[in-house]
């Protein structure tokens, strides 16, 4: 007998990116099987009407929340919003990831990954520090010692090219010598693709200067951001240079946050047919309270209201972020994985959602998690479902 059958729900294939009427059978921590056929379970769950999707992955969020003033509390933004397995988004440095790590990321009930941050401090903690991203300060011996011990928690290294951080006098070079590092650590074995924040670049940087350097499995984060200069040319087409990244195998993230989209550019850059590979809420502190951009469930709903077909967006939440973070045990509803599942309500909603630059988007329909297992066990149930 198995633990636990979804019955009846609209299975979501995040390998073909289809949905199929079937069920799906748990066996302690696994999925078990999943088949039209009938077979007798300790508890039954009635997904009729319903998606049921893999557990999410958030690939792009802040969760130093005992370090950091803009970390979020993992255990309130993931799993009630059925996420699953996430990945900081290099919140910490080398010095102070070993406390990030004991203090945050074994505490969180989502599997939690994270980038570590080329500069050796990370982000703004609660010191009140700025990052350092002159590469002459960067410490490659540092860097190594925590691949080594924190291996394969960290899945990558993370640069920002903007002006707050890097000033005009430092150009692309501090994304130069991440490259560089990342270059040497794939070659001692070490899944490092390069994650670029991106937003408003030095006066020194053009974006196709960014985009033209950028490997296969690289990411950038936040490309719908509006500020400096953008994806787009002075007609609103997506340049070049971004298209031409794409197609070698650069990763495109939405990165939400709360402030680094806006609605006009996801509906131009949609209505062109180009779409991020990968949607993650960049979620922070002040996430949890205030809206918009509050939740990954807000960025599927944004981007199923600009246009992306909702196949396209629950791909861009599930199978597509597991590769990116390199692990093959997400993202996916497979017979043998690790049973990570979240059942998605599409209810009527008669309303509006917003960015956070006044623009609104009427939606009659909404993607809200109605329950959320993982590891094989009910994290999060709705009340009423």
């Amino acid at each position: 007998m198995y633990d636990f059958k979804i019955s009846d729900g609209l299975v979501f294939d995040a390998l073909k990116g289809t949905f199929n009427k079937t069920n799906v059978y748990i066996a302690d921590d696994k999925i078990a099987l999943v088949a039209d056929e009938t077979y007798k379970a300790k508890n039954v769950i009635d997904a009729k009407g319903k998606f049921v999707c893999p557990g999410l992955v958030d690939e792009h969020l802040h969760l130093d929340y005992n370090g950091s003033i803009i970390g979020a509390n993992g255990d309130l933004i993931c799993i009630p919003n059925g996420v699953t397995t996430a990945c900081d988004g290099g919140s910490c440095g080398a010095s102070n990831f070993p406390l990030f790590y004991s203090s945050n990321i074994i505490r969180y009930e989502a599997k939690t990954y994270a980038y570590l941050n080329v500069s050796t401090f990370g982000n703004k903690s609660l010191c009140l520090h700025e990052e350092d991203h002159d590469p002459s300060d960067f410490r490659f011996d540092l860097i190594q010692k925590c691949f080594k011990k924190f291996n394969p928690i960290i899945r990558g290294l993370k640069v920002r090219m903007c002006k707050a951080t890097l000033g005009n006098n430092l150009g692309i070079s501090p994304l130069i010598k991440a490259i560089e590092f990342s270059e040497k650590l794939k070659l001692e074995g070490y899944h490092c693709p390069v994650v670029v924040h991106y937003d408003n670049l030095p006066e020194n940087v053009r974006v196709s200067d960014l985009f033209s350097v950028l490997r296969k499995g690289d990411v950038v984060a936040h490309i719908f951001q509006d500020k400096g200069e953008t994806i787009f040319d002075d007609y609103g087409k997506v340049k070049p240079a971004v298209l031409d990244a794409q197609k070698r195998g650069v990763i495109m993230d939405d990165c939400h946050g709360r402030v680094h989209w806006t609605i006009p550019n996801l509906q131009k850059a949609f209505n062109q047919g180009f779409f991020p590979d990968v949607i993650s809420s960049d979620a922070v502190r002040i996430s949890e309270y205030i809206r918009p951009g509050f939740s990954l469930i807000y960025a599927i709903n944004i981007a199923v209201a600009c246009g992306m077909p909702i196949e396209k967006v629950l791909k861009a939440v599930t199978k597509n972020p597991a590769d990116v973070l390199g692990i093959n045990d997400a993202g996916v509803i497979l017979k043998g994985k690790t049973a990570d599942i979240v059942i998605l309500d599409n209810r009527p909603y008669d309303g509006e959602l917003f960015d956070n630059y006044g623009n609104g988007i009427k939606v009659n329909n909404i993607l809200a998690p109605l329950l959320t297992i993982k590891d094989g066990r009910v994290a999060f149930r709705q009340i009423y479902f």
